[in-house]
């Protein structure tokens, strides 16, 4: 969310996508107002810290409440070099430390990020510890004029598309690494997964827009791209998996006909402005935000002769791993997105819609299922690929009443926002799954709605912020109130509780087998079930 120097509070979740583009668009001014020679720098120092609220429920015979489950040391630094007039050079760094609490300790003896390790320990820290020059460099691109109104950006950068980044339905140009704080930092500049890549924009003043094209080779580190859930086991891992490290029987396959991270991917883009709406429409091709278990077509658990699991491994003749493995299949995203002020109602307005062409879902056959189904978990019968229509709508308003109700030094900012995913064609007998391991069946459509309340006090010095969500279709949600205060010119200190509610959670007694194929339904957020937290973070800017 934050590009160069950090914001001075808890800004919403949809200014993490304004921000980036901001930024964005601020270089590329800078590589023309800048005098050649010039070198601009800023970052941040932050420490960040998170403790577990509650004990849970998949870690026996230890106590996870008040455990220090993160304790995170950034460092980032920001370049922008102009060699000559109208060309500018960008570079941005982040080296990232971790401590190995006891908490994470206790995982790791548990299994944690212990793929390959033979029964022997793995080392957990590698997951979180970003020390290495291709994690330090996380942008290096260079940005120069193509004639008086086109521009072309050239190497590791981040493509920020849609009106939200918040549940998105057209910001799937990169993957977002979750592994270390989930969907709740804000920061999405920070999450997202920059990749190596040609763009192109050109200005067309005469029809009041302009077109943005981008191509990536293929030529990134196969970790770049999808987004990466936590499968290791570790402290963002689903209920009744802690110290569960999926790899071992469903290893990564980054070279799956599907989802080959060698592919070359790329989208196009058109932005406008008509009359007082600003539009734009898009394509893409890009890998599915989430990765898929793509089953093996012959069961080799336990030591068992390798006997059919009634499954079609799909984009290759068997899985990479015993049971399966985690892929990434490219998909197809059509997209739309519109915003504009309503004087009636005193507000913007904002939607964005997605079509995205054969989305892959898992698949569970219930009784029908095969030997996989049966002695793992649901959706190891399959994948299964579905046209959606992913879609959102959103109003953000500033109510001048909170001056005088709470005392607020400027009207509060609030933003509602309604998603869904529409699944077309729907057969309720394809049984599709939100997600492998859990037997919730996915439903035609699927609402969440979420609002964000956001404060200022003492001339912006005191941010109180609140962000709460409800899932409409499966149940449960979630609320995260913050405060950040400016201690100083450069110094911010923000704290934040983070809390999950599900109406409906797994019990990892049910989930055994033979009672795996059909354990439960639960929901989104009761993947987060006893995974509450309080987090706090303090950062220098410079």
């Amino acid at each position: 969310m934050r590009s160069g120097k950090e914001s001075g509070g808890n800004m919403p979740f949809r200014m993490s996508r304004i921000a980036a583009a901001a930024a964005l668009a601020a270089i590329g001014a800078a590589a023309q107002a800048q005098e050649p020679g010039e070198i601009n720098i800023d970052g941040f120092l932050k420490q960040e810290l998170s403790f577990n609220t509650s004990n849970w429920q998949d870690t026996p015979d230890y106590d996870d409440r008040g455990k220090l489950s993160m304790a995170r040391t950034t460092a980032r630094v920001n370049m922008d070099w102009s060699p000559v007039s109208g060309v500018s050079v960008v570079a941005k760094f982040r080296l990232v430390g971790e401590l190995e609490t006891d908490f994470l300790r206790h995982l790791e003896k548990m299994g944690a990020y212990n793929y390959g390790a033979s029964g022997g320990r793995g080392n957990l820290m590698d997951l979180y510890n970003k020390n290495r020059i291709s994690d330090v460099v996380r942008e290096l691109y260079v940005d120069f004029p193509l004639g008086e109104r086109s521009r072309l950006r050239l190497g590791k950068q981040q493509i920020v598309w849609g009106e939200t980044d918040f549940f998105a339905a057209n910001d799937l140009v990169h993957g977002f690494d979750y592994t270390w704080r989930s969907f709740l930092e804000p920061a999405n500049e920070e999450l997202r997964k920059a990749n190596i890549i040609a763009k192109l924009n050109i200005d067309v003043p005469e029809l009041d827009g302009g077109l943005e094209m981008f191509v990536r080779p293929g030529w990134d580190r196969k970790s770049d791209i999808g987004t990466e859930l936590d499968v290791y086991g570790s402290r963002w891992s689903t209920q009744s998996t802690a110290g569960v490290d999926f790899r071992n029987i469903d290893p990564y396959n980054f070279r799956n006909k599907d989802g080959d991270a060698r592919d070359v991917t790329g989208g196009i883009r058109w932005s406008g402005l008509a009359k007082d709406i600003n539009y734009s429409v898009s394509y893409l091709k890009t890998y599915w935000t989430t990765p898929m278990l793509n089953a093996s077509s012959t069961l080799k658990l336990f030591g068992s002769p390798d006997v059919p699991s009634g499954v079609t491994t799909v984009g290759g003749k068997d899985s990479v791993g015993a049971a399966g493995e985690l892929i990434y299949p490219v998909v197809d995203v059509f997209g739309a997105t519109a915003s504009g002020y309503s004087e009636w109602a005193d507000a913007v307005f904002s939607t964005e819609v997605a079509y995205i062409k054969d989305a892959p879902y898992q698949v569970h056959k219930g009784g029908q299922g095969g030997a996989l189904s049966a002695v793992i978990a649901p959706g190891f019968d399959g994948i299964k690929r579905k046209n959606i229509l992913a879609w959102m709508l959103r109003m953000d308003k500033n109510i001048a009443a909170t001056q005088q109700w709470l005392g607020t030094e400027k009207p509060m900012f609030f933003s509602v926002q309604l998603f869904d995913k529409w699944i077309m064609n729907y057969d309720r007998d394809d049984r599709l799954l939100n997600a492998v391991g859990a037997g919730q069946r996915t439903k035609e459509h699927s609402f969440l709605l979420t609002g964000i309340f956001d404060l200022s006090y003492d001339n912006g010095r005191i941010k109180p912020n609140l962000v709460v969500g409800a899932d409409l279709s499966y149940g449960g949600g979630f609320v995260v109130p913050s405060v950040t205060v400016e201690l100083s010119k450069n110094w911010r200190w923000k704290v934040e509780y983070d809390k999950f509610w599900n109406d409906d959670i797994r019990k990892s007694e049910n989930c055994a087998p033979p009672q795996a194929a059909s354990c439960d339904s639960m929901s989104l957020f009761g993947y987060f079930h006893k995974r509450d937290q309080l987090y706090t973070s303090l950062t220098y800017l410079f």
